[in-house]
């Protein structure tokens, strides 16, 4: 680690020597350019920059991205996101439990629209490995959904869907690859289902998936159940070890519950009950959900619920916040919940704009039940059942955001965000997953 250490300061110190002539950079080759940026610690490689055109036109390079990918695959896991506007741009923070930090991307660039901060909560925002995912299309319009990484700038737009619907549901699910020995390679899908009832005021059970290797949106099986099964913002979580993608809806018997669509197949289980979890004996467990929130961690995956109990004395609704854990049997459509995590709410207030808690990965086994108006969280650590994690393991501080304008969404950003240069935003025909 000091050795690292000693080569990011080195080369740091060179660049200031470099920037005295630019005659001395401007004679070294290109691959050596690359090199050299390509040792600095990330937030030095965005300061140079801004030092001069040079080494940001290095930084442009998709040769550059490879040289970095090849030395750290991942730059850093931030979780929670705080997306905000300034100065005309779609700016992202995100905290870096690791290093107790909030890290600041570059800002989204052209062709990414800065939107609205007024209607960013009809955006529907999704990411994973290094991509985003988003709709920026307003409601009048045609949807526009665009995958874009941050770091390179590299940003490509789907083509239209054959039914333009505002999907509710946006996933992005990206496959490391490579092409050869030395190039790191990606591929991605991009799942999208159901209709905001935009327009036409019609509902839409309709499942489209779009396949980088293939290039094209492929059409799924519908929704089963009724039209408004999935009528809620989200993005779903998706499960590697059984391929399937898990949403929060109304399943074919009414109740709300977790739906799955299997990715590869193209089709939803549709026999597959599977409700939210239902202690024995609980009266003060009542149907009504404010939030349902699917989030995973460390490969496994939760259900962070905002419950509504009984009265209290003071004749207020009890709110109480929960994380179940969902155990998916492997080779059958089995499941298990177990509770880990039960908290009364100290204040009795909803809102009914967009969510006011969100349920955020931190790091391994740790979750971060995070408050989107106080911009800070509580941990967890939620290795055990419940009581072993009851405690809070630690916190999550606020940002300093300066003059941002901060973005609204009925869709919280809250997944952790894995910032990586070597994922391509643009379709890779013939990518082998490994």
């Amino acid at each position: 680690m000091e050795r690292g250490n000693d080569i990011e300061g080195s080369v740091a110190d060179q660049l200031d020597r470099l920037t005295i002539t630019f005659d001395n950079w401007n004679s070294l080759p290109p691959e050596v350019q690359e090199l050299i940026l390509a040792f600095l610690p990330l937030d030095q490689l965005f300061q140079a920059g801004l030092v001069c055109k040079n080494f940001l036109n290095v930084t442009k390079r998709r040769s550059f991205h490879q040289a970095r990918a090849r030395l750290r695959l991942k730059e850093c896991c931030l979780s929670p996101l705080v997306v905000y506007a300034e100065r005309d741009s779609w700016h992202l923070r995100g905290f870096d439990y690791e290093n107790r930090v909030w890290r600041k991307l570059p800002p989204f660039k052209s062709p990414i629209p800065a939107p609205d901060p007024d209607l960013f909560k009809d955006f529907l925002v999704a990411a994973d490995k290094g991509l985003f995912c988003m709709n920026v299309g307003k409601a009048s319009e045609a949807e526009k959904l665009y995958v874009y990484n941050p770091l390179s700038g590299e940003a490509f737009e789907l083509p239209a869907l054959e039914l333009s619907r505002h999907p509710v549901v946006i996933s992005v699910h990206v496959t490391l690859a490579k092409k050869n020995d030395d190039m790191v390679a990606s591929s991605f899908v991009v799942i999208v289902i159901g209709s905001a009832a935009i327009g036409t005021g019609r509902l839409s059970r309709k499942t489209d998936v779009y396949d980088s290797v293939k290039g094209r949106w492929e059409a799924g099986e519908d929704v089963p159940g009724a039209e408004f099964s999935l009528n809620e913002y989200q993005t779903g979580v998706y499960c590697e070890r059984s391929g399937l993608l898990l949403c929060v809806g109304f399943m074919v018997d009414g109740r709300k519950g977790i739906l799955a669509f299997d990715v590869e197949k193209r089709k939803w289980r549709k026999d597959w009950i599977c409700p939210f979890h239902d202690p024995v004996g609980d009266s003060e467990v009542v149907v009504h959900f404010a939030i349902a929130q699917l989030v995973e961690c460390s490969g496994r995956i939760y259900l962070f619920s905002e419950q509504e109990g009984m009265m209290n004395e003071e004749g207020l609704m009890n709110v109480r916040h929960c994380i179940d854990r969902l155990e998916l049997e492997s080779g059958s459509e089995g499941f298990t919940w177990t509770r880990v995590s039960t908290r009364e709410r100290e204040e009795n207030w909803d809102l009914l704009v967009y969510p006011e808690y969100m349920c955020v990965p931190v790091g391994k086994n740790r979750l971060c039940i995070y408050n989107t108006i106080e911009k800070s969280g509580v941990v967890y650590d939620v290795t055990g059942n419940e009581g072993a994690a009851s405690e809070p393991f630690g916190s999550v501080p606020p940002p300093d955001l300066g003059d941002g304008v901060l973005f609204r969404s009925l869709n919280p950003v809250g997944y952790a965000f894995e910032a990586r240069f070597g994922v391509s935003a643009r379709p890779v025909l013939g990518a082998v997953a490994v």
